[in-house]
């Protein structure tokens, strides 16, 4: 406690700034000249004696008890010599005492701070479950340092962590991400969202508070050290709205409505509900539920499309396999104007008389994309489209007649190529039309054990002198090589009243010749055949390469609804933004199909009776134009089947005091 200050007539001696005071102040009496700045004693006198005529007289003050009765000695010299301990000043004691302290505080950092056991006084608190197995792994004492990379540094390194930041690398988000790189992004784990900014930007329409250029470490919203319960993926509102501009006081009143949510990008199998529920089921007289064609997952989150044998197999079997009749050509001689050519010059060598009349015909899609592979048979395909058929051809215009001749050419060589080498030539021509190597298994999709007795019948029946011909071209000396196809007319005759029984030797799938139509045909063992797949995966390939001008009208010929198979009556062809053509087999299957912020679980909802049926949540739009979209190949391009769904749907119930309105119910802050 301060002392009370003395009045100025009572005492001169007040020194409060003084380190040092008398040690007579303690009596009443202090000094007047007060101790050194060492604290020591000046033993001085009470007054200095004035000498008046030839007497001495003292000359005390007042204040300090005035003229004395003693006076002066006979030498001048005051009797009265003030001699003391000095003492500290409060201020001093005070000072002193606050110095130890600091110095004890000091002293204990240091002794601390170089300790083993730092780390653990320093703690702010326990981690959570999750990163509490980072203090020791291996039976290995790892500690801090797993988190922060000052954690095995010494205290010198501390104090120049403020002029040499390097010392504090690497960061304690990057320590994070060696353990957390395998959903996040490390080229973008800074940024928000751990998405590229750019994107960001271009997917996102809302105000911002935050450039999302700007680097956040995890800690700002990772909160650690609250102990093993703590939620580190808990956040508040507010959180969000940090860094969002616009604002919402609650999910009722300020949320946007559902206008495009859940459906960013059209189904991947062509389904109208509209037209099966009014059109299709009520014909058959079935109910039209949608347990029909869809459950829930596993886990009770997602509701997953069944599969075609489940869903599809009871209406669309027959048509399929109506679409199979014929089979699907692999090769085919068309027919061809002989004599046009011959006048026009083109020398076309053997053709069976049969197919001998006038031009008609198209070659087989899949032999038009093996024709690719080879320079002439790919420019003449260029000229004509990949679509020409030979009725199409103009016997006055020479470009077409030459194009023609070519094409007849390029099949003839194609014909010998894998009559002589079988699967090794649909090989080495869909790996140049690809332009990488095609694994055994791709081969043996693609040729579905096609035998080489059939394609040997290419040679020894319909065209006897292919061999020669082939040699003479390639020696460029052709000649009359072959004459009139007696032997051949003799075959079909024999073969034309076995064409059904042909086609019954195999019903359940397979290869067989039609000697009647001169084609190699493959009947398709059903629904999900893998040799149609595979072509199918072949042009769609082929359409993100070089050749895309042919391959691309080539798949549109092969997914068209009435096509063979009947594929593209279901199946979607999509053309992401970079161009790659791909072809969707499956429906969605699962809830990570795509990054997004929003989440949603259907097993909470599900349990309330009024929610069972889907239609109280999905309800069909009638007049929505849904298969209009896939005729093209947008994916993003569409008009959904269902109305919006409406946000005080959800409302009624996400309250605060009821099944919640928190943010992070329903959106992640990482897009995974």
């Amino acid at each position: 406690m301060r002392e009370p200050l003395q009045e100025s007539r009572e005492d001169a001696y007040e020194r409060p700034n003084q380190p040092w005071l008398c040690g007579l102040s303690a009596e009443g009496t202090p000094c007047p000249m007060g101790p050194g700045r060492r604290g020591r004693c000046p033993a001085a006198a009470a007054c200095h004696p004035v000498l008046e005529s030839d007497r001495w007289r003292c000359n005390r003050s007042a204040p300090r008890g005035g003229i004395c009765k003693e006076g002066p000695s006979p030498e001048g010299e005051c009797c009265h010599v003030y001699q003391c301990t000095p003492l500290m000043s409060l201020r001093s004691q005070r000072a002193r005492f606050v110095v130890g302290c600091a110095l004890a505080t000091l002293g204990s950092l240091c002794l601390l701070l170089s300790s083993n056991w730092r780390n653990k006084v320093l703690s702010p608190g326990p981690l959570s479950a999750h990163h509490a197995q980072l203090l020791e792994r291996d039976g290995e004492k790892i500690g801090c340092s797993s988190c922060h990379a000052a954690g095995n540094q010494t205290v010198g390194e501390w104090l120049q962590h403020a002029t040499d930041n390097p010392l504090a690398e690497p960061s304690q988000t990057e320590l994070c991400m060696k353990c957390h790189d395998q959903k996040i992004s490390h080229a973008w784990a800074t940024a928000a969202h751990s998405v590229d900014p750019a994107e960001l930007l271009s997917d996102t329409l809302g105000d911002r508070r935050v450039d999302p250029h700007q680097a956040l470490a995890c800690a700002i919203c990772h909160e650690e050290h609250h102990g093993a319960s703590h939620d580190l993926k808990w956040m508040s509102d507010k959180a969000c709205q940090a860094c969002h501009k616009e604002q919402y006081d609650s999910f009722a009143t300020d949320h946007p409505e559902f206008v495009d949510w859940p459906a960013k990008r059209r189904t991947r199998i062509a389904f109208d509900h509209a037209a099966h529920e009014a059109k299709h089921f009520s014909k058959k007289k079935q109910t039209f539920t949608c347990a029909v064609c869809h459950q829930q997952d596993s886990e009770g989150d997602f509701q997953q499309t069944l599969g075609y044998d489940a869903a599809c197999a009871s209406c669309h079997d027959r048509d399929i396999e109506a679409s199979w009749e014929e089979g699907v050509a692999l090769f085919s001689l068309p027919m061809l104007d002989l004599k046009a050519l011959d006048e026009a010059g083109h020398d076309v060598g053997q053709w069976p008389e049969l197919a001998a009349e006038e031009f008609d015909g198209a070659l087989p899609l899949i032999a038009k994309l093996l024709l690719v592979s080879d320079p002439q048979g790919a420019e003449s395909l260029g000229k004509l489209g990949a679509d020409f058929d030979f009725f199409d051809i103009d016997v006055d215009d020479p470009e077409q007649m030459q194009a023609a001749s070519d094409i007849v050419w390029a099949m003839k060589e194609l014909l010998f190529d894998v009559s002589e080498n079988g699967h090794a030539a649909v090989r080495r021509r869909v790996e140049a039309l690809l332009g990488r190597e095609i694994s055994p298994d791709e081969l043996a999709r693609l040729v579905a054990h096609l035998s080489p007795e059939s394609l040997a019948a290419i040679g020894e029946r319909w065209l006897p002198a292919l061999a020669k011909e082939i040699a003479a071209r390639q020696e460029e000396a052709i000649g009359e090589v072959a004459g009139p196809d007696e032997e051949l007319e003799e075959i079909v005759s024999e073969v034309e009243q076995d064409r059904a029984v042909a086609k019954q030797r195999v019903e359940a799938g397979g290869w067989f010749r039609d000697d009647v139509t001169l084609s190699i045909r493959y009947r398709a063992t059903g629904h999900e055949d893998s040799w149609t797949k595979a072509w199918i995966e072949v042009l769609a390939e082929a359409s993100n390469g070089p050749h895309t001008s042919i391959a691309q009208p080539l798949l549109k010929q092969m997914m068209k609804p009435t096509a063979p198979g009947q594929c593209g009556q279901c199946h979607s062809v999509d053309q992401t933004a970079v161009g790659e053509v791909r072809v969707n087999w499956f429906a969605k299957q699962d809830g990570s199909d795509r990054p997004e912020f929003t989440r949603f679980s259907h097993r909470p909802h599900l349990v309330q009776s009024q929610l069972r049926d889907c239609q109280a949540c999905h309800a069909i739009d009638k007049e929505a134009m849904v298969m209009v979209s896939y005729a093209e190949k947008k994916p993003d391009s569409f008009e959904a089947g269902f109305l919006p769904i409406a946000r005080q749907d959800c409302a009624g119930c996400h309250t605060p005091q009821a099944a919640g309105d928190s943010c992070l119910q329903c959106h992640k802050y990482h897009v995974d």
